[in-house]
């Protein structure tokens, strides 16, 4: 973002949760060691930006976390608690460009993970939800990371790694360290006009690819880009500890393929649409895993 600009949007993140299967359910059942699954989760949030200058942005969201149908696993059986629901943790984030050719960019990423959300959520069977099953964790957390962007013509490489520490939380609860990796291609569409007001169309010279034709450059009137994306995006969580003991059956790495398409609106309102299916899963434990993610967001710049 250039100096002065800013941004708001809005995102929502949709997790589809597996459940641990029979044999899983009853190795948990002929321990000593717990383990819980839930039925997935919804996660609306809100986000603000700014460039305080051409090279320097900060960033601040907010995310409000529905994680329902859980379910707890012990040697003495199986128990609902049902949802877990409220405020999630505010994220502080600032991103730093150390390199830009043009075409080639890189920036550093540091920040904090406040503890803003709650940590009392009780369950249904009137007992608090452990502290990795809250909506937020109770501790600060930094992070860091880098990001890498390469652009050829109308097709995009970006590459992005954070990684926060985890301390400790609500409940003598360390949640954990997370991991996140994330690189997308991209297939950019109708991004020859530099001012989508003032542009002049030459049929010999302006004629239409057959993904042009498929996404529209205007609709009543207002200008259209599109961009096709392919992202990979593994995400990786260190095993939770609890009063001193490391919990098993948490934790782990899963890769998501995501496809997903991206519109601009008058280069002012962006619009993102993914699909995330898990292709790898490498789980502590006993766990349920993941089924399907959908992530969408809509922000504007001013």
């Amino acid at each position: 973002m250039k100096k002065g600009m800013k941004s708001i949007s809005i995102g929502l993140n949709y997790l589809d949760s597996g459940r641990i299967d029979s044999a899983g359910t009853k190795n948990v059942l002929n321990s000593n060691a717990h383990a819980d699954d839930n039925s997935g989760s919804i996660s609306p949030s809100l986000a603000l930006a700014y460039g305080v200058s051409d090279r320097f942005n900060v960033f601040a969201s907010m995310p409000y976390r529905l994680s329902y149908g859980f379910r707890e696993i012990t040697d003495e059986g199986i128990e609902a608690q049902g949802d877990s629901i409220g405020f999630g943790d505010l994220n502080l984030l600032g991103q730093y460009k150390v390199y830009d050719s043009g075409s080639f960019q890189t920036a550093l990423l540091g920040g904090i993970k406040l503890p803003t959300g709650q940590t009392e959520v009780i369950a249904d069977n009137q007992e608090r939800f452990e502290t990795k099953n809250q909506p937020g964790t109770g501790s600060f957390d930094p992070m860091f990371g880098v990001s890498l962007s390469k652009q050829y013509k109308n097709f995009g490489v970006d590459f992005s790694f954070i990684y926060k520490i985890s301390t400790e939380g609500a409940q003598n609860t360390t949640v954990g360290d997370v991991a996140n990796y994330g690189i997308a291609i991209s297939k950019g569409i109708n991004h020859d006009h530099t001012d989508p007001f003032h542009h002049h169309h030459d049929e010999k010279d302006h004629k239409k690819t057959t993904l042009q034709k498929i996404f529209p450059e205007h609709v009543l009137g207002q200008h259209l880009t599109w961009d096709l994306v392919l992202e990979s995006i593994t995400h990786w969580e260190e095993k939770p500890v609890i009063d001193g003991i490391t919990n098993p059956n948490h934790g782990g790495t899963t890769m998501f393929l995501n496809p997903g398409i991206r519109m601009t609106l008058n280069d002012k309102i962006v619009s993102n649409l993914s699909i995330g299916l898990p292709v790898v899963e490498v789980l502590n434990g006993e766990q349920g895993g993941s089924n399907l993610q959908i992530l969408f967001s809509m922000g504007a710049n001013f």
